[in-house]
């Protein structure tokens, strides 16, 4: 089997890096895959993509791309990587590809129509169309906006198996698009593994932050702006801090903690607020005992897995959380031991707190390792392609 995995215009490049390009690395070590190639769709420059790409696989074709406006487009570039496709592999071989998003999909299911022996999976990483209602109202917005779900309707019923971020993800699909419920399917959360913390490295974060092994720490890990409930992120600092004169805070951000100055002096000398780098954020985490996540209550964080959570659980860091994430109801559905603490409607969360013990060794559940491992929740999604090839192209 050959596989391709198919991108189309990846804005985000730590994103694009973590999620498509470490996917695909990791894959290499699979005997049962002939040949890896990455087909991208590119919004920048061909040489700083194609560079970015090979430090990580070293099959790759990139070609330019704009913004969708039309329907028309995405043919002609379905056009243009069929052209590429017919040259580099026979009608006969078994090829499975896998899209990342709607446009993708659309792309592939029209480029490899007539090749008989492949198999196209539609990896649905988000809720394009209602991100992009969150986002902005311009009318090139509101006319890409109507390109998504022009394309989305079309890429579901034109693939053969999905993937989805969440369960909670699928269910709202199947209901709001009519996904087709008996395609196969694999969930893939944010795929994360801890990071090993060396004693070196942590031992010189300690004296920096004149840590001591009897505090107890609560980390938030991310950003800090209005949008992000940053006025609950200070309340809640705020009333542990007032609660539990032992707990120092970390706010690990690249912004400033909004107003501040309306935490009680004493509490907000136990608040560090700094922009850490990415490599030392694991060091944080070693010291962490609870970490925050705050979300709105929307539909795009109903569905989300965010990769915050995964950080905290796979460090063996407990979290406080607001909000209705779909990654957390999955985790409580599957039973999942993730120690987590709802503090909007269990009302003890800050009593709670008191009752964690320092003394213990901190653990962290084999479920939850393996529920967040890139290797086994691949293994799920290559099973599903490789039984598709056994059966007749579903689409």
């Amino acid at each position: 089997m050959k596989l391709c995995y198919l991108v189309y215009r990846e804005d985000n490049v730590m994103v694009f890096e973590s999620q498509v390009l470490e996917y695909l690395q990791n894959l290499k070590a699979n005997t049962d895959i002939e040949q890896i190639e990455l087909l991208v769709f590119r919004h920048g420059e061909k040489k700083a993509v194609e560079e970015r790409i090979h430090h990580f696989i070293d099959k790759c074709k990139t070609f330019s791309s704009f913004r969708v406006l039309s329907i028309a487009q995405l043919k002609l570039n379905a056009a243009r990587l069929k052209r590429y496709i017919t040259k580099a592999y026979g009608k006969q071989e078994e090829i499975a590809v896998i899209c990342r998003g709607e446009f993708s999909t659309f792309v592939a299911a029209k480029a490899f129509k007539n090749f008989p022996n492949s198999r196209i999976l539609f990896d649905n990483r988000g809720l394009p169309i209602e991100e992009s209602e969150m986002r902005c109202d311009s009318f090139l917005h509101k006319l890409n906006r109507k390109m998504k779900k022009r394309v989305l309707l079309f890429a579901k019923a034109h693939c053969d198996m999905y993937n989805f971020v969440t369960d909670v993800m699928r269910d709202y699909y199947i209901e709001k698009y009519s996904y087709i419920p008996t395609l196969p399917y694999t969930v893939i959360p944010t795929l994360y593994k801890a990071q090993p913390v060396d004693a070196e490295g942590l031992n010189e974060i300690i004296q920096n932050e004149n840590y001591s092994p009897d505090d107890v720490v609560v980390s938030y890990v991310g950003s800090t702006e209005v949008w992000q409930s940053a006025e609950q992120l200070v309340e809640m600092l705020k009333n542990i801090g007032i609660k539990y004169p032992n707990v120092r805070f970390f706010v690990l951000t690249n912004g400033t903690l909004p107003n501040e100055a309306s935490i009680p002096e004493e509490v907000r000398a136990r608040i560090t607020v700094k922009n850490v780098l990415h490599h030392q954020i694991k060091y944080y985490l070693a010291m962490t005992d609870w970490g925050i996540v705050i979300r709105d209550d929307n539909i795009v964080n109903r569905v989300a897995a965010p990769t915050k959570i995964a950080e905290y659980l796979t460090n063996g860091v407990r979290i406080l959380y607001s909000g209705d994430i779909g990654i957390l109801s999955d985790l409580k559905n599957r039973s999942i031991d993730a120690q987590m603490i709802n503090v909007e409607t269990e009302a003890d969360w800050l009593d709670r707190i008191g009752e964690y013990d320092k003394s213990k060794q901190r653990s962290v559940s084999g479920d939850v390792i393996n529920y967040f491992d890139m290797r086994i929740r691949q293994k799920e999604t290559l099973d599903m392609i490789a039984n598709s090839f056994k059966n007749i192209k579903v689409r």
